[in-house]
């Protein structure tokens, strides 16, 4: 009976291993990635000197929403700038 032992016990090891089902779908193909997570790198010059550059990574929704703002802004500006004083 003791010879066995050792052959039960790889047996009862062995069987959780079998019992496990694979997924059926692969996990990449269930997730879907908006093309505006894609992050992208830029190099922006700062002010007063061609050699102070530096390297910014944003997602592209991040891009688009800081050109926005940008604009905005300008808009803002320039409507303030062409109102007349009341007086």
């Amino acid at each position: 009976m003791l010879k066995f032992a050792p052959i039960a016990v790889l047996l009862a090891a062995a069987a959780p291993a079998t019992a496990q089902n694979p997924p059926s779908v692969p996990v990449a193909a269930t997730t879907q990635v908006n093309p505006l997570d894609k992050i992208v790198c830029r190099t922006e010059e700062g002010l007063g000197s061609r050699l102070n550059r530096k390297k910014v990574c944003m997602s592209l929704r991040d891009w688009k929403d800081q050109a926005q703002d940008a604009r905005d802004a300008t808009e803002k500006m320039q409507q303030m700038n062409t109102q007349t004083p009341s007086g």
